[in-house]
Parts: structure tokens; C-alpha cells; sequence
């Protein structure tokens, strides 16, 4: 089963994910970055990237942040 990681920036922050998840392939690795998206929305994570309007989540098949991303999940919040 192949290993995803989502990173997740904003227009300042990075977060690297350094664990990832174990998913049985790349449209599971979709919908846990949609699931994680409404996470980060939902809960305090927020707070570290409340300054930028909008974020990525890059998700790719390596822990370090420089890797090319396997697709990348947009989202934003407008008041």
C-alpha cells in the first residue's frame, strides 16, 4: 500500500507532514485531503494561517517538503 503526505502551506507557513498515511491509492489520497482541509478549517489549527487567505495542501509520495507534489488541494476562506 502506498505511503501519502500531505504538506500544508500558506503564503508564510509550511507544515510538513513527516508521517503520512497509508492509503490504498491516489483517490483515497484525495479524499483524506479534503477531509484534512475541513479539519484545518473546523479546528484551531487555523490560527498559524490565519494571516493568508488561502492554502495548499501538496500532497506527495516523500516527507521532505521539496518533493514534487502527486496533485495539490487548494482552499481558501473568504469573510
Amino acid at each position: 500500500m502506498p505511503r501519502y503526505f500531505f504538506h500544508v502551506h500558506d503564503g508564510g507557513d509550511s507544515v510538513p507532514d513527516d508521517l503520512g498515511l497509508d492509503l490504498p491509492d491516489i483517490d483515497a489520497a484525495r479524499t483524506a485531503a479534503i477531509e484534512l482541509s475541513r479539519e484545518i478549517l473546523r479546528s484551531d489549527v487555523v490560527g498559524p494561517f490565519q494571516d493568508y487567505p488561502s492554502w495548499r495542501i501538496e500532497v506527495s509520495d516523500s516527507p521532505e517538503l521539496t518533493s514534487l507534489p502527486l496533485f495539490v488541494l487548494h482552499f481558501s476562506v473568504e469573510q
